[in-house]
């Protein structure tokens, strides 16, 4: 059995644009709201809350990690208006061969949200 890849969403995270730490934190709505959403469809991911991707100057933080595959992290991700391109995203992550989802490919609103691109460990 092959192990889906992952969408890791930072739920201690806070909005970029916050003047201070919210209750709950802007990561943990964005991952309640993306496991609300995918409670409802067959996605080819796995969804995981972490805490802390030091990545705190991007607002939301998320991170795509499977085997073999190129890892990504991507910040500012609104939970307000992104759910459908985040889900969209992980969706073309884990049906790609080695991660790489081409930059056309990707949904406008996440395009420039790349903070870091980290090689396959295998």
């Amino acid at each position: 059995m092959t192990t889906k890849p992952r969408l890791n969403i930072c739920v201690t995270c806070t909005a970029s644009n916050a003047d201070g730490q919210t209750d709950p934190r802007h990561g943990q709505t964005l991952y309640d709201r993306m496991q609300e959403f995918c409670a409802t469809r067959d996605v080819p991911f796995d969804l995981h809350p972490v805490e802390c991707l030091t990545n705190c100057k991007s607002g939301c933080s998320v991170a795509l990690n499977g085997a073999g595959k190129w890892g990504y992290v991507y910040g500012n991700v609104d939970p307000d208006s992104m759910i459908d391109d985040l889900c969209e995203l992980a969706s073309k992550y884990a049906e790609s061969e080695k991660g790489i989802v081409a930059w056309r490919e990707r949904p406008d609103a996440l395009r420039r949200n790349v903070i870091a691109r980290i090689p396959p460990l295998d």
